[in-house]
């Protein structure tokens, strides 16, 4: 990075309901003590009462329209490492940012789960951000990290199992499965305003009803696992339940259509998509977990802070939620002959909001402070690809270890 940085780090967005407990999870990591960073959106009056809640002398504000190129430019152009919560990215300009960041050579990471945008964003950055050597960081939060971190445990740890030779011969057809048994969070304004701007797309036709369908929407070219199933999250059509022998059984998980792609692209960067077939659901438990902590809190009724289920843009679950929710993936990876390895990446707080606000922080950190350990490609990648262990150890170890686990069972 050829620039002069004034910030280590910017934030954009950092008005929005995630974009507070962002910056506020950032103002209080040790990392950044001491160090110039940045939050970032179009209204300056709304940023300075942000900047007011917060503890740190080194944090500045910058007010930038993203419809204003020249002003993006600079922007992108004061830092190292740009991460932004202001979405649907689709309708608000994002890639006017991301598109900086790829020509500036500067790292960048979103929480966009909008599969048409990213799809854009890899035909039209991609190839940029590998000359200019910017990691263009797709899905950094609940959306994708999980099961993207977990297929690449799964796999690394069955490679090991196997050794050199074996893993070559066995691991031609290896079915990864990501299962979710606990996401227990809430509605956010956020997430229903990405599903409206999924649903403008497609009356618009920038989103085609094939590319609804396809599995390696986010892997263009890719040759692909002989059975793969053609469907975003990998489970049969119009799938309803499955009974599976050493999984148990198997429902659809609402998530699974955005993670199981990026995924997908992570193999496909890594030159396994046509030894890997990765699907993505959910157990019948997950749904008595979310269910229980909602009757057992009366809906949030009895601590006068109730689940709001009509949100709109800017508001987020209930204070109570963002601490006592939590989500957890068990990732098991299988070869024919039937030996598997197994595993789990689990995280406390509500999973959208609680949990993503930390995850996204730590993979700017990541970029920021790891680079020494990571591989040094540029592109439009994902957490595995961009980061890989060095995201693993540190999500393992944020907050002292009690934010999150990621281990081989």
């Amino acid at each position: 990075m050829q620039h002069s940085t004034k910030f280590d780090l910017i934030l954009y967005g950092a008005t929005g309901f995630t974009g507070k407990l962002t910056a506020a999870y950032l103002d209080r990591h040790p990392e950044l003590t001491g160090r110039r960073w940045a939050i970032a959106g179009r209204n300056s009056a709304a940023l300075e009462a942000v900047r007011a809640t917060l503890t740190s002398e080194q944090v500045e504000v910058v007010t930038c329209q993203l419809s204003d190129a020249a002003a993006v430019e600079a922007m992108v152009q004061s830092t190292h490492v740009v991460i932004t919560t202001a979405g649907p990215y689709s309708t608000y300009d994002g890639d006017k940012l991301l598109g900086a960041c790829a020509r500036a050579g500067v790292h960048y990471s979103d929480l966009s789960g909008e599969g048409f945008w990213q799809r854009e964003m890899i035909d039209q950055y991609h190839v940029i951000a590998q000359e200019s050597g910017a990691k263009i960081v797709l899905g950094g939060g609940v959306d994708s990290i999980p099961s993207d971190l977990g297929v690449h445990m799964a796999l690394q740890a069955m490679r090991l199992e196997l050794g050199d030779k074996e893993s070559k011969e066995s691991t031609s057809s290896i079915q990864v499965t990501g299962v979710y048994t606990k996401y227990s969070g809430s509605f956010s304004g956020g997430t229903l305003a990405s599903g409206k701007a999924r649903e403008a797309a497609i009356k618009s036709g920038r989103l085609t009803r094939e590319a609804l369908c396809d599995p390696y929407l986010l892997a263009p070219g890719t040759q692909r696992a002989g059975k793969e199933t053609a469907t975003l999250d990998g489970m049969p059509h119009k799938f309803r339940y499955q009974k599976d022998k050493k999984l148990g059984v198997l429902l659809p998980f609402f998530m699974g259509k955005i993670n199981a792609p990026v995924v997908r692209r992570s193999l496909a960067l890594q030159n396994l998509a046509g030894d890997v077939t990765y699907r993505e659901c959910c157990s019948p438990g997950m749904w008595l977990k979310v269910s229980w902590l909602y009757i057992s809190r009366g809906l949030g009724f009895p601590l006068g802070d109730p689940i709001n289920f009509k949100p709109k843009s800017g508001q987020g679950p209930p204070k109570w939620m963002l601490t006592q929710g939590a989500f957890t993936v068990e990732v098991t990876a299988q070869i024919p002959d039937g030996r598997l390895t197994k595993v789990v990446v689990s995280g406390k707080g509500d999973p959208g909001y609680g949990a993503t606000s930390k995850m996204l922080s730590e993979v700017a950190l990541c970029l920021l402070n790891d680079h020494e350990q990571q591989p040094s490609n540029g592109g439009v990648l994902t957490p595995a690809t961009a980061m890989g262990n060095t995201l693993v150890e540190r999500l393992d170890a944020a907050e002292n270890g009690t934010f999150m686990q990621l281990y081989v069972v």
